[in-house]
């Protein structure tokens, strides 16, 4: 069942010219909600998709394969991404005075401010649940999770929201 092809050829019945078309702009607004970088999301789902391209067997749904590979890639972006953030505080770099105070912002930005600061999982699971609305069963897969963890990582980063955005 699975065929195995050369690097860079796409697996047989992968229409790989319309699963980019149809679904980029879902896979860059995916990124950007995990990642909150424009420049990151792009890169990111531009690397999604040299990955479903260059796969090496059959892909049964491509879809959720670049879902899950785009939600993984987001989680190594953050892992990069703190890690240089506390090199930078190390170096004595007041990062808190690159934030915008809350009175700047408004109240669409200040939302997705604070959902970029939810720990990545309670973020994901946000977003998977109520950007791509997938059920928790799924969340739960992309998340490497059970469901009911889905439903607390919800209800924590929900009840953060609601604390924070008062």
């Amino acid at each position: 069942m699975s065929e195995i092809v050369e690097r860079g050829e796409r697996p047989a019945g992968l229409d790989f010219e319309r699963l980019y078309r149809d679904d980029f702009v879902r896979a860059v607004r995916l990124a950007h909600l995990l990642t909150g970088s424009n420049d990151a999301a792009e890169d990111i789902a531009q690397e999604a998709f040299l990955r479903v391209r260059t796969v090496r067997t059959e892909i049964r749904d491509p879809q959720a394969y670049l879902t899950t590979t785009v939600v993984r890639l987001c989680r190594n972006w953050q892992r990069g991404r703190r890690r240089r953030m506390a090199r930078e505080q190390r170096r004595a770099v007041d990062v808190s005075a690159l934030e915008t105070s809350r009175g700047e912002v408004d109240r669409h930005e200040e939302l997705l401010a604070l959902v970029d600061r939810l720990p990545f999982r309670q973020r994901t699971v946000l977003v998977a649940r109520y950007w791509l609305d997938l059920p928790e069963a799924d969340i739960a897969v992309l998340v490497s999770c059970r469901p009911g963890t889905v439903k607390s990582l919800a209800s924590r980063a929900l009840d953060t929201l609601r604390q924070e955005f008062a």
